[in-house]
């Protein structure tokens, strides 16, 4: 039988721990990895909605809030779940699910024709002119109450298996969705209405409170062998089916619409 020497031990000793360093290592950073994913969706997003590309925009920030359900799901899967993740994954939220839209909800005020105001001045002897329109600015609470619902996710023990109000990722959705519904051939009807300064006003407001209203929203975690308490989930992913069929990926807020009636429905049972 071979017996190692002093040296050889020592060398597979250190072998062992760097292969469990570089193990650990792996395995803390595909969270990570999803949740810079996430992140840079958001970085060209802005670009896409900025330049009022929206259909871009909308594909960007979903596969953003597909990887952010990938990153807690791998953060619970390999039990590296941590602080910087939990706060990385936030600052990632804040730009792909709540500057967005609030920069579509911005440029969605522009095309109903909002004033313009524009400024001249001079800096360092170098003359700088932008514009910008204040009643447009009221797009930019949905950011605002994105950040608010982040900031208490992160501190709110009571949110492991349901959510207290919408998740900015679906309400991401519903927003940078808008531009797509109202170009949409079977929602030509509703484009005078959603293309009216009262209804974006109102669509910005119920957006920034149903994020914010501690209302019990299901979520899709698993808490249970018991498929009974998935009821409502089930009902959602059937729903699925026929609304990418008949609608496309205007499906994907109307499925949200769905998601929050189903849990009306949960909370007025329950």
């Amino acid at each position: 039988m071979y017996e190692f020497n002093f040296f050889e031990a020592i060398a597979i000793t250190i072998l062992l721990k760097i292969r469990i360093f570089l193990v650990e290592l792996i395995k803390r950073s595909i969270p990570n990895l999803f949740t810079a994913l996430n992140f840079l969706c958001g970085c060209f997003a802005t670009f896409l909605a900025f330049k009022n590309l929206f259909e871009a925009a909308f594909l960007m920030v979903f596969l953003g809030a597909l990887f952010d359900l990938f990153d807690g799901f791998f953060a619970r899967l390999l039990k590296v779940e941590s602080n910087f993740g939990l706060q990385f994954d936030s600052m990632a939220d804040l730009i792909t699910s709540g500057f967005v839209p609030g920069m579509v909800m911005y440029n969605l005020f522009l095309e109903i024709g909002v004033r313009e105001l524009n400024f001249t001045t001079n800096i360092l002897q170098s003359e700088f002119t932008f514009s910008f329109a204040p009643h447009a600015l009221i797009g930019f609470l949905i950011p605002l109450a994105a950040g608010i619902r982040l900031a208490r996710f992160n501190i709110d023990d009571d949110q492991q298996y349901d959510f207290k109000g919408l998740p900015a990722p679906a309400n991401a959705l519903l927003i940078v969705a808008l531009p797509l519904i109202i170009e949409h051939p079977q929602f030509i009807s509703l484009k005078p209405f959603l293309k009216s300064f009262p209804t974006l006003v109102i669509i910005t407001l119920i957006s920034s409170l149903i994020m914010n209203i501690r209302l019990p929203l299901f979520s899709f975690k698993i808490k249970s062998s018991n498929l009974k308490d998935y009821r409502y989930q089930l009902i959602l992913f059937i729903c699925c089916f026929p609304a990418f069929y008949f609608f496309n990926w205007v499906a994907v807020p109307l499925l949200i619409l769905i998601y929050l009636i189903l849990n009306f429905i949960r909370n007025s049972i329950n």
